[in-house]
């Protein structure tokens, strides 16, 4: 018989052990069926469990057969070996056989995290003063390790009890940091939003309050870590960027780390293009620079890339005023503008031409592109002094 002076500690928040005094039960390295059937009977304890009960816990209907019952005795035997690493003879003390069905020992004393989690949080919203409230609050953030019972995770038995308890943590963390704020414990606020980003690593307000504090602590370097963890989560699992918020911080983070040096924001911000529809326009020196990027490219991926010629010249080969050109030149860039996708780009080469660069445009489909561009200029200037002609030709790749 266990002595009852030495009670049993169970934690089930980021793992499942059994301990008494010095000894312990690793259960989370036991099969997934006997961690299900140890955790079911610990948190059924005040009652028999029907041997049919286990068996519909254990086994789904398909996998229910006649020799379900069998199977289940030898998991209960395995399980009460197990045990025995905590007293000898302490798996049959456990778990006790009862007709039709076996039980935890009620007798035997146990503290469960999970419930000690749930009873200090009752105990905090009937606490009458805030420090107490704080205190209290602040003790079961410190029992939740991680979620309940992680080896089960997918279980549905354990999966609405993971649920409700990480709500709980997360309500109580957001609840908890603004007054860790208000009362400058920085070090202290600094450390529950760093345990709860990692249970919730794309939570920004968490992200944000951790920067904060750690901000608050001069702690600058470690702020700047934390947003650049933070940002590729969110770009590998969201697709996003972090809020104007979080990077403004990050930015103030880096400029207190190393005032000479540029952020990462800053450089994607600088790096970045104002907002405009259609194609890139860019003088010609830079347009050589992209084609020349852009053809690099086409050696390695195999991906069609053309430029086209764009000229404008009087009918006939008649002289052309100055001032018309300019004008016909000035239309024919407000068109090109908005005719060409984004990812297209184009400059002016010439007094009277512009080369349009086309990635992953085959040679018809360059070519129909100026011909929408010749046909739009004719619709909207027909009485323009000037005829618009156009060439299309392959970029050689690697050139």
């Amino acid at each position: 018989m266990l002595l009852n002076a030495t009670a049993l500690e169970v934690c089930t928040l980021g793992g499942f052990t059994i301990r008494r005094g010095d000894r312990e039960f690793n259960v989370s390295g036991r099969s997934r069926k006997l961690c299900l059937l140890l955790a079911f009977l610990i948190s059924r304890r005040e009652r028999p469990v029907p041997y049919e009960e286990l068996i519909e816990l254990l086994w789904d209907e398909d996998g229910r057969g006649a020799n379900s019952f069998n199977a289940l005795k030898g998991i209960l035997h395995r399980a009460r070996g197990c045990l025995d690493q905590l007293e000898k003879g302490a798996g049959r003390t456990l778990i006790l056989s009862r007709e039709g069905g076996c039980q935890w020992n009620d007798q035997i004393p146990l503290t469960l995290d999970c419930e000690r989690f749930l009873q200090l949080l009752q105990n905090a919203g009937q606490a009458q003063r805030e420090d107490r409230r704080l205190s209290l609050q602040l003790d079961a953030l410190a029992l939740y390790c991680g979620d309940f019972l992680p080896a089960l995770s997918g279980c549905p038995w354990a999966a609405e009890q993971t649920e409700m308890l990480h709500r709980l943590y997360l309500q109580t963390t957001l609840e908890v940091l603004p007054r860790l704020e208000a009362a400058g414990r920085w070090e202290q606020a600094a450390q529950t939003a760093g345990n709860a980003l990692a249970l919730e690593p794309c939570h920004e307000e968490l992200c944000r309050q951790r920067m904060e504090a750690l901000l608050r602590l001069e702690r600058q370097r470690e702020a700047i870590l934390v947003y650049e963890a933070f940002q590729d989560r969110l770009l590998n699992q969201l697709g996003v960027m972090p809020s104007d918020r979080l990077r403004e911080l990050y930015r103030q983070a880096h400029s207190l780390h190393n005032p000479r040096a540029i952020s990462a924001v800053t450089l994607l911000e600088r790096l970045q293009e104002p907002p405009q529809p259609g194609a890139l326009l860019c003088d010609f020196d830079f347009f050589r620079v992209i084609c020349h990027s852009m053809a690099r490219r086409a050696g390695r991926s195999g991906e069609p890339l053309h430029i086209a010629l764009l000229s404008l010249a009087a009918p006939e080969g008649r002289e052309l005023a100055r001032h018309s050109l300019d004008r016909a030149m000035d239309n024919l860039q407000a068109l090109i503008l908005t005719q060409l996708r984004r990812g297209d780009a184009a400059a002016r080469c010439s007094i009277s031409q512009f080369v349009l660069l086309l990635p992953q445009s085959g040679y018809e489909n360059s070519r129909m592109v100026c011909q929408r561009i010749v046909r739009a200029f004719v619709r909207q200037y027909p009485h323009s002094p000037v005829v618009l002609q156009f060439t299309v030709q392959p970029v050689p790749a690697g050139s």
